[in-house]
């Protein structure tokens, strides 16, 4: 993962978490409400593509009782 794919995925969950702080205030107007909402959706859509590359992408790494490593496939025992 390059580092500018680190920087935008973290940028896009801190404007999700904006987007919930201006949903739960009070004064925000319905109208604005639904405009924030459907970005939200959008970021979380965004959000759930790349984690789900990054998963595919995890290596564990284990070592045997023989003591060597050996990698195994994020979902492999």
């Amino acid at each position: 993962m390059s580092k500018k794919k680190d920087d935008n995925f973290e940028l896009q969950v801190e404007r999700l978490n904006n987007i919930v702080q201006k949903l739960d205030e009070d004064s925000t107007p319905l109208e604005e409400s639904m405009k924030l909402y459907e970005e939200g959706i959008e970021i979380v859509e965004k959000c759930v593509t790349y984690l789900s590359e990054a998963q595919k992408k995890i290596q564990e790494l284990r070592k045997r009782s023989d003591g060597v490593f050996e990698k195994l496939d994020f979902h492999g025992e």
